[in-house]
């Protein structure tokens, strides 16, 4: 599994490039157009046949990526909680951040396989300051046997709790193998528990020391999160290295960064430490994630949810697959959003449905963006020119074309 530092690209659950663009004017035109007239800019515009084999390189992160829909998001437990971070944690290594840096010999020891974590707060920047926001990450981590979890929750609150020795105990008694700790002049609390081979882990912090009001989210969070695990069925270990790349065709669907050349799964990691227990910036490329994250770019809390089946994600590319193509129009119309920072610019010529904005906040290469809808398909893809965007939605379109 490649991993490596990486800066200035889109965050993994970029809901801003795909929220913010244009309004759809007109009515579609129903004949494709003659993919040869495109420019598409060095592209072949076909889709890439994907690689045969996986191996053990990537089979703990593409596992770790299935177990996102292990995952119950935060805004489900408390709607207020808006501001996602969605990462999967593959390795001990990758739960550091995460989890304190003292947990990693006991997830190594204990046989740790796949992991995913996804984090909400109320905070609209996203970098959330204890005793300002409100936020709950829920982790869930996979080990080799219901034991071993036990004895990883067990030793994770051992370890985190002898950080400091102001923390006292908090029982959950209502629960199996669940420790938990919290100091009274801070207001954070972090909860474990052991659920057959999984170890789910919470950390809570809030504007005040209420230890009854964390206690009661770490509840919310516990009774929606273990149902979901008793419904997702892992991959048995030895049957990790032949995971697909490819789930459903989606990647091959979807423009790869670099002409001709597979984006192979890949975790970026920006950055330590904003606080305890959330990690810096990360994200995942190379990925095709359930109806878990894909829902968390697209709908917003409190509204009529579209649902959504999968969305595939490289570098400067985002492929989302809806039940049908209504359902992915309905999704185009309702991200078309535009906001003060987001100017619409031209659409290149010859793709239907294509919208395409100029975002002067975006993070650098990303400036300019351009949705294609094909069916029930629906891409975003970045560039940092008007030109180049053009290119990248053209070619994007003649993929979608070709594989249909």
């Amino acid at each position: 599994m490649n991993r490596r530092r990486h800066a200035g690209r889109i965050p993994l659950v970029s809901i801003a490039v795909l929220v913010s663009a244009c309004a759809v004017a007109g009515v579609p035109r129903a004949a494709a157009p003659e993919l040869r007239a495109l420019d598409l800019g060095g592209y072949s515009g076909r889709p890439l046949a994907v690689p045969r084999d996986t191996g053990e390189t990537y089979a703990r992160l593409l596992e770790s990526v299935r177990m996102a829909d292990a995952v119950v998001s935060p805004r489900a437990v408390d709607p207020t909680l808006t501001r996602l971070s969605a990462i999967p944690v593959p390795s001990p290594t990758d739960a550091v951040g995460i989890l304190a840096e003292a947990t990693r010999p006991t997830l190594t020891a204990h046989g740790m396989l796949a992991g995913f974590s996804i984090g909400g707060t109320d905070d609209p920047s996203g970098s959330p300051k204890e005793g300002a926001a409100t936020g709950l990450r829920i982790t869930v981590l996979r080990m080799r046997d219901p034991m071993a979890a036990i004895d990883t929750a067990r030793e994770i609150d051992a370890s985190d709790a002898a950080v400091n020795r102001d923390n006292v105990t908090v029982p959950f008694p209502e629960y199996f193998a669940t420790h938990g700790h919290w100091r009274p002049h801070v207001p954070t609390m972090a909860v474990t528990l052991a659920h057959g081979p999984y170890v789910v882990s919470l950390y809570i912090f809030d504007q005040t020391t209420d230890s009854a009001a964390m206690k009661a989210l770490a509840t919310r969070a516990f009774d929606a999160e273990l149902p979901r695990l008793d419904s997702f069925t892992a991959t048995e270990p030895e049957a990790l290295p032949a995971l697909t790349l490819d789930p459903d065709g989606m990647l091959s669907r979807l423009l790869p960064a670099q002409p001709g050349r597979w984006p192979y799964p890949t975790l970026f990691q920006d950055e330590y430490g904003l606080i305890a227990g959330w990690g810096g910036a990360r994200r995942a490329t190379g990925v095709v994630y359930g109806p878990v994250v894909a829902d968390l770019l697209i709908n917003r809390p409190g509204a009529p949810g579209v649902p959504v089946q999968a969305v595939a994600v490289t570098d400067s590319a985002r492929l989302l697959r809806f039940p049908d193509a209504g359902t992915a129009r309905q999704a185009l119309h309702r991200l078309a959003d535009p906001t003060a920072t987001r100017t619409v610019v031209s659409a290149p010529e010859g793709v239907p449905d294509a919208v395409c904005l100029r975002d002067s906040e975006a993070a650098a290469p990303n400036e300019y963006t351009c949705l294609v809808l094909d069916g029930r398909y629906l891409a975003s893809v970045s560039g940092p020119t008007e030109p180049a965007v053009h290119h990248l939605a053209a070619a994007q379109y003649a993929v979608l074309v070709t594989a249909r």
